[in-house]
């Protein structure tokens, strides 16, 4: 998990766009982490794949919105990555915490970055 996160840190954080290829990895290897146990993360785990996700979704959309050859792959990443925001967020309010508090412990991640 936390490599993923340092991995998104290192991509925000860059002056480049990375290729689809290397987008598409990383987004298979989100997905890849999530579907072998994203119940098991606890709650700042879980806000930093919420932040990953998020990232992950609004970089997606913005490239789906080109005329590139992977505008269909990026609006497919964009459909997956929501549905999955979707079940980080209802384990947030699971575990306590409300939007307002998930917003504030948002803004401080990315801040961070």
């Amino acid at each position: 998990m936390q490599a993923l996160f340092d991995k998104m840190k290192e991509y925000l954080n860059m002056d480049t766009e990375i290729s689809f290829e290397e987008f598409d990895g990383y987004y298979k290897e989100v997905i890849d982490f999530l579907g072998k146990g994203w119940e098991g993360l606890g709650e700042e785990e879980s806000m930093q794949m919420l932040f990953i996700l998020d990232n992950l979704k609004s970089n997606a959309d913005d490239r789906a919105k080109r005329r590139v050859k992977e505008m269909k792959k990026y609006k497919k990443i964009v459909e997956r990555t929501d549905i999955w925001i979707s079940a980080m967020m209802k384990r947030l309010h699971e575990m306590g915490l409300n939007d307002e508090e998930i917003g504030k412990r948002y803004e401080a991640i990315y801040e961070a970055v």
